[in-house]
């Protein structure tokens, strides 16, 4: 498990261009630790990334520039290219089973206490 929590360098005009730009990164970490594990002799299979937000997999996954997207820099739409190349595969995780939120956002006890049970902080 790798995880980082920091400022985007952009400002964002929508939330989906943010968990957009959030996935792109995260992509280049997986990709780093795919690479990371065959250097151990631990080769995995296609790794998953999750996501909570449908409109940003929907984007990911369609290479077609819409006007509502065009203005998100190039650089960012390099995860299309892995998830046609095979490399990673993008997946939605319904939000109440996102752990990340917990290091992101406001959430309730109940969700704190699955997610630190789930990462093992309890139980």
């Amino acid at each position: 498990m790798s995880w980082v929590s920091r400022l985007q360098k952009i400002v964002a005009l929508s939330t989906t261009e943010a968990e957009y730009v959030a996935a792109t990164e995260a992509c280049k970490e997986l990709i780093w630790l795919k690479d990371f594990m065959k250097k151990l002799d631990k080769e995995q299979v296609t790794p998953s990334l999750h996501n909570d937000r449908q409109s940003t997999i929907h984007l990911a996954n369609n290479p077609i520039y819409h006007d509502r997207t065009k203005h998100i820099d190039v650089r960012y739409h390099f995860i299309h290219t892995l998830l046609k190349d095979g490399v990673l595969s993008l997946v939605k995780i319904h939000t109440s089973w996102n752990l990340t939120d917990v290091l992101t956002k406001v959430v309730t006890t109940k969700k704190l206490n699955t997610c630190s049970t789930s990462v093992g902080f309890l139980g």
